[in-house]
């Protein structure tokens, strides 16, 4: 008699490897049900849960795809790791398939202490579906899986499509459980605007805020929405909308860096959709909505993030709370002003991979990572720093024009006042309320002065700091000079040595002196900014700042081998109103600049020149400050914005202080290349004309 054939056999603990150590989580388990209803092209899911204590709880999820005859349920759904579906081929209805290897479905069968699964196919009667119902208890006592006998039997159903019954769910369905089952259905097949044929409804009467999540979206109450595409060339193109539809702004990837690259920008990546919806959460945003801004805020800490759809399905952790795969956290807190985070935004990053590049791990939790994966992933970035920027940009352009404003409406107020007294009161009472009027303005005007002051602290503070980060070497140089102190060690030199050996000496003792001057003047720089009287506002001549200037830096410019040639205007008369302490902002930070243009790679080491002009053109006091280093490495429209710097040490706000500080002096800012290298920055101010009342 001959023997069976050999091979393998399993125990039924490879079960639980391959069910709940593998989909640990119940949301994601059901999730896979759910993929294979919308696998057999179904239009619609119904996922039902019921609670029962005693039993353990039912989840019943059912569709109405094209169901399965007695020989598909055995050849393929009683199949573990070998999937029929491939995923570069189409359903009948012309969906890519989103399961590929049938190990999800068991994690969701083992969910349960039984399953009962009944399905019919499409071209099947009411009374020719099938069964087949599986004891998990019944593998707690067998050795091998092939011992537990799971039978078809015939069964009935109104309509095709499949039905999966989990029993005795051994998980508590608690409030963080129900909330991650909740939140995963949400954002299954996207709560985002666009036509689906794929539908899944929730069933909870337990949970009835579970199932308003399902229903309740806000989309509409978004700020701006960031539209980019991922094209079949590897070309992005993006655009803003604001809340009513209009476009705001658009460019294609070649434009979204800051300066314009060499070579067209390709992303070696299948075609991909990004959409961002972003929130602005103020009183005057949501004025007129129909939501609220706490319920906004509740909403976006169920969804709110970037999430991965791949073939219309999400793909976690992309977007889960502690999984900002786009790093937008991060460069918000780096420069936080205009940048959408996880809590104020949801999106979502589409593709649908006709190829199938992108490979799904086997727990479902994310891709295997790919060049594909991290291509689509810098396109996604790219286009986030694009949208910061342009929004930082007319942000800046909003204060300019609210300073701008703010200048003149003080003015009309008033005359807007004394005409009302003229024409309402009588005259008896007319000079006791201009009076009035008068003390008002004049208190006014003694607390704008105060926070003038303040301001021009606190520019000057940044400003000292700003030079005393760029110019760290400086202070470092003569610190390591003054090692040992200089006077004593030149006494006993002159009484222990020859001549011959103070002469030889004397030249390092020198030096230790001159580093000490540079650092006491280096130093001194910073208290300098932070003079009360310079912080005064009154007629400031600019002959004698830029001089005094010129004193403080030179030291610094000659160990940087750098000229600085200073024109003045011919008299004194260059006068501008101010405080003295903008105007040496404005030109420091201006030098601060030029000096670390030369220390890039690339930049000249020989006949460096900064030159400092100033000129009175009409009835303007004009500063120009030229040099002839690299020039300016990035686009001239984004240099004044803060955060934005060239340099890996620089802090990106020196050239924002100084376009505010300008403004604050009532004067205009403008800034170009000169012959292709070298920087020219321009400066214009009103002339404080001998008539004029301070």
């Amino acid at each position: 008699m001959e023997s069976p054939p050999l091979g393998f056999r399993f125990a039924p603990s490879i079960l639980v490897r391959l069910g709940e150590e593998l989909v640990p989580n119940l949301d994601q388990a059901i999730i896979e049900l759910i993929r294979n209803s919308y696998d057999a092209d179904a239009k619609e899911c119904t996922v039902e849960i019921k609670l029962d204590k005693g039993a353990g709880g039912t989840i019943v999820i059912s569709d109405d795809g094209s169901g399965m005859t007695s020989q598909q349920i055995l050849n393929n759904w009683l199949v573990l790791g070998g999937s029929s579906k491939e995923s570069t081929k189409l359903t009948p209805k012309g969906r890519r398939t989103v399961g590929d290897k049938g190990l999800g479905r068991l994690a969701a069968l083992r969910a349960g202490s039984s399953v009962e699964m009944i399905s019919r196919h499409e071209s099947s009667s009411e009374d020719e579906a099938h069964s087949i119902t599986i004891e998990w208890s019944q593998y707690d006592k067998a050795k091998v899986v092939e011992e537990v006998g799971l039978p078809i039997e015939k069964s009935s159903r109104a309509e095709p499509g499949t039905t999966t019954i989990l029993k005795g769910i051994r998980r508590i369905l608690g409030k963080s459980e129900t909330d991650r089952l909740g939140r995963s259905i949400v954002l299954l097949t996207s709560p985002f605007h666009g036509k689906s044929d794929f539908k899944v409804n929730l069933i909870a009467p337990d949970f009835p805020e579970l199932e308003a999540r399902v229903r309740n979206g806000y989309l509409d109450d978004a700020e701006y929405i960031l539209k980019a595409n991922l094209l079949a060339d590897g070309t992005g193109y993006a655009e803003v909308l604001d809340f009513k539809g209009d476009v705001l702004y658009s460019a294609s990837s070649d434009e979204w860096p800051t300066k314009k690259p060499k070579a067209p920008i390709i992303y070696s990546a299948p075609p991909a959709t990004f959409e961002l919806y972003s929130f602005v959460f103020n009183k005057n945003a949501f004025a007129g909505r129909g939501s609220t801004i706490t319920e906004v805020r509740n909403w976006l800490k169920v969804i709110g993030g970037v999430h991965f759809y791949h073939r219309q399905f999400r793909v976690p952790p992309y977007g889960d709370p502690g999984h900002d795969w786009l790093d937008m956290n991060l460069s918000r807190a780096r420069s936080p002003e205009e940048r959408p985070s996880t809590n104020t935004s949801v999106g979502r990053v589409i593709v649908d991979d006709p190829e199938g590049v992108l490979k799904q791990k086997t727990d479902r939790f994310g891709f295997i990572e790919s060049d594909e994966f991290f291509e689509i992933r810098r396109f996604a970035k790219d286009a986030l720093d694009w949208l910061a920027r342009r929004r930082l940009r007319d942000a800046e352009a909003r204060r300019d024009l609210q300073k701008q404003q703010s200048g003149e409406e003080p003015a009309k107020a008033r005359s807007d006042l004394l005409d009302t007294i003229a024409q309402s009161l009588p005259d008896t009472e007319k000079e006791k309320a201009i009076k009035a009027l008068d003390r008002l303005e004049q208190n006014f005007q003694k607390e704008l002065r105060a926070t003038r002051e303040d301001l021009v602290l606190y520019r000057s503070l940044a400003t000292a700091g700003t030079t005393a980060a760029v110019f760290a070497h400086e202070i470092g140089k003569p610190i390591r000079t003054i090692a040992g102190s200089e006077k004593t060690i030149r006494r006993r030199v002159n009484k222990h040595c020859s001549s011959d050996i103070v002469s030889k000496i004397e030249p390092s003792l020198d030096l230790i002196v001159s580093g000490s001057e540079r650092l006491t003047r280096f130093a001194s720089m910073q208290i300098d900014f932070l003079k009360r009287e310079k912080r005064r506002h009154g007629a400031v001549n600019i002959n004698k700042v830029i001089q005094s200037l010129h004193n403080l830096w030179r030291p610094i410019l000659e160990d940087a081998k750098i000229e600085l040639v200073l024109t003045p205007y011919k008299t004194d008369d260059a006068l501008i109103y101010g405080a003295e302490a903008l105007v040496e902002t404005i030109i420091t930070n201006c030098l601060t600049n030029s000096v670390s243009a030369f220390e890039r790679s690339g930049a000249r080491t020989k006949d460096r020149l900064i030159k400092i002009m100033v000129s009175i053109e009409g009835n303007t006091v004009v500063i120009e400050i030229e040099d002839n280093g690299p020039g300016i490495n990035m686009d001239i429209n984004e240099i004044w914005l803060p955060g934005r710097t060239t340099r890996q040490e620089g802090t990106g706000f020196g050239l924002t202080i100084v376009k505010d500080s300008v403004l604050d002096l009532g004067g205009t800012y403008s800034a170009s290349t000169v012959d292709a290298s070298g920087a020219i920055f321009k400066f214009v101010f009103p002339l404080l004309l001998s008539n004029s009342s301070i």
